[in-house]
């Protein structure tokens, strides 16, 4: 055999093997890839047989694909190409029809399902894919046409699985889940085991908050096709729902993986999964993955949030006001949060407790939250920057703003806490002298009635917990002369609840020792003068010397004062 000869056959071989490849795969596989989502491989497939097998129904197929990916303008010219290659051909009418409905066009859709209706209806396939066709876009479409057709079909065909998935999403987009439901049943009886079913089956339950059907059925399409991409893609929302982050995370990540898809816009729902799922370095990797990709200020937004969390303080700042500058529309409560906090980790950097416009965006975050729990949760973040760098005045500002958008009892419990204390270091700190002393005597005895009023909240909501009657005694000490709150008692029913409460404890006295160190010398004061009850007093002095053995007021109320000396030497000899 001679070169040229060879050269021939080899050519022919493969010529025939290309042939061999792209009949290998068939509508039904391209098909099948659609409903996983594996977008890419479908086009592929479906590009080979239209140009592998030139005829009406691969062009059409082709179409299909275009128009389930959303590329009309393509789907309409493969549409078109097929009635040129076979002008009867009625799948490509209904094809140039779906192009029309998408466009708002019913008249001129009808038109052309009416034609391939009524010169094909025998045809379960035509009706199937008319009836399909009137449930594909969301604001165009007519379920009950589209539930008249698919009957007509399944009357034709009742293994026909599709038909019976096309009447189901024509109920649910009635919202009638029941009937929607027993519609995708009959999917699995006409085709057993079928993962398109068992995933629809699950997203009505989705939609109607029963999420262990829903997640049942979502585990059943994947049993029943591991590479089922869609079902994955919803466990994903569905664990989202449930707040398991990193399971969310997981599944989206498989989603992709089996889709195989490229769309940078789905691909950056999945930097959101990560970031939920607080995958920080994942997040960024994903983001410069989609970067420049496409046009989207959200991307943005998700360097910002992500650089705050990998402690790339100046990173953030740039990111988010990039965001904020280019998307005033798009904003949320979470930006002015994140930028706050980014600013104020730069300051913790510099050795600062906050920096003073980072506090200002976040309290802007928080003006801007819908979530009246996220913005308590906000304010009191920020009034304890305040407290925290002693700026009593801006924490006792924050505290009110918070609390009353958080009505849960352990929130009312620490933050009324705080804030009582925060007027009682405000009043500690104003100092009653020069001209005007009187009346800022009086604003200090206000402080201090404030303080009192809120530890009474919450004494009433935590009566055991000790803390909140100490204070109340403190500030009430604060408010009031000296002697006429011996006199009268004032804040001995609150030190005295104080002591009980306290003492009960076994575990760990020495916390409370520099309390005792208050309550114990007042207690036995009272109770010599006020109550004349000496042995009472003596009891206070007893328990005062236990955590101060060498107070001087207790061993002279004692008689312990001269006694104290000799005793000493010994201990000084060891």
């Amino acid at each position: 055999m001679n070169r040229n000869m060879r050269m021939k056959v080899i050519a022919f071989v493969f010529s025939v093997l290309a042939f061999i490849n792209v009949q290998a795969q068939t509508v039904q596989d391209g098909l099948a890839l659609i409903h996983t989502e594996r977008f890419n491989e479908a086009g592929e497939l479906f590009k080979k047989l239209a140009e592998g097998t030139p005829s009406a129904d691969n062009q059409y197929y082709l179409g299909y694909y275009y128009l389930k990916t959303d590329k009309l303008d393509e789907a309409q010219k493969a549409f078109e190409k097929g009635l040129q290659l076979d002008e009867k051909s009625y799948l490509n009418q209904v094809g140039l029809g779906a192009i029309a409905l998408s466009k708002g066009d019913k008249a001129k859709a009808k038109e052309y399902f009416d034609t391939a209706e009524k010169k094909n209806k025998k045809s379960a396939e035509t009706l199937y894919r008319i009836g399909e066709a009137y449930t594909l876009f969301e604001k165009n479409n007519d379920p009950a046409e589209a539930i008249r057709l698919l009957d007509e079909a399944v009357k034709r065909d009742k293994n026909l699985a599709d038909a019976y998935i096309a009447k189901g999403d024509a109920l649910m987009l009635r919202n009638e889940g029941g009937p929607a439901a027993t519609a995708y049943e009959y999917a699995l009886t006409a085709k057993p085991n079928y993962a398109v079913a068992y995933n629809r089956i699950g997203q009505i339950y989705l939609r109607g908050k029963n999420y262990n059907l829903a997640l049942e059925n979502y585990k059943k399409a994947i049993e029943a096709d591991p590479n089922f991409g869609p079902a994955y893609k919803d466990l994903a929302e569905l664990y989202f729902l449930g707040q398991k982050y990193k399971q969310a995370a997981e599944n989206f990540d498989l989603f992709i993986q089996k889709s195989g898809t490229t769309d940078p816009e789905v691909v950056l729902r999945g930097a959101k999964f990560a970031f939920t799922a607080d995958d920080y370095a994942k997040t960024l990797e994903i983001l410069k993955s989609v970067d420049g990709k496409i046009d989207n200020p959200i991307i943005q937004r998700m360097y910002g949030w992500a650089y705050f969390k990998t402690n790339e303080a100046d990173k953030s700042i740039n990111s988010l006001n990039n965001f904020i500058k280019v998307a005033p529309e798009k904003i949320v409560g979470d930006d002015y949060k994140y930028l706050g906090r980014a600013y104020n980790l730069k300051a913790t950097a510099d050795g600062k407790p906050y920096d003073s416009t980072g506090v200002v965006y976040i309290m802007k975050g928080a003006d801007l939250d819908t979530n009246k729990a996220d913005a308590a949760a906000t304010f009191k973040e920020v009034a304890m920057l305040y407290y925290g760098a002693k700026d009593y005045d801006n924490a006792i500002l924050a505290f009110e703003k918070g609390i009353p958008l958080d009505t849960a009892a352990k929130s009312l419990i620490n933050d009324n806490y705080y804030l009582g204390l925060s007027y009682f270091q405000k009043a500690t700190r104003t100092i009653a002298e020069g001209a005007d002393s009187a009346n800022i005597a009086v604003a200090k005895r206000a402080l201090n009635m404030k303080a009192d009023s809120i530890f009474g909240v919450v004494t009433t909501k935590s009566p055991d917990w000790p803390y909140a009657y100490y204070w109340r005694g403190v500030s009430l000490y604060n408010a009031y002369d000296r002697q006429e709150n011996i006199d009268k008692g004032i804040s001995a029913p609150h030190y005295a609840k104080f002591a009980e409460l306290a003492e009960k404890e076994t575990a760990d006295q020495a916390k409370y020792k520099g309390f005792y160190k208050v309550v114990y010398p007042y207690l036995a004061f009272y109770s010599q003068t006020t109550l004349k009850d000496e042995a009472k007093s003596k009891e206070y002095w007893n328990k005062l010397l236990t955590v101060d053995p060498d107070n001087v007021n207790a061993k002279e109320a004692l008689g312990l004062a001269a006694a104290a000396q000799p005793a000493a030497a010994p201990a000084k000899k060891k």
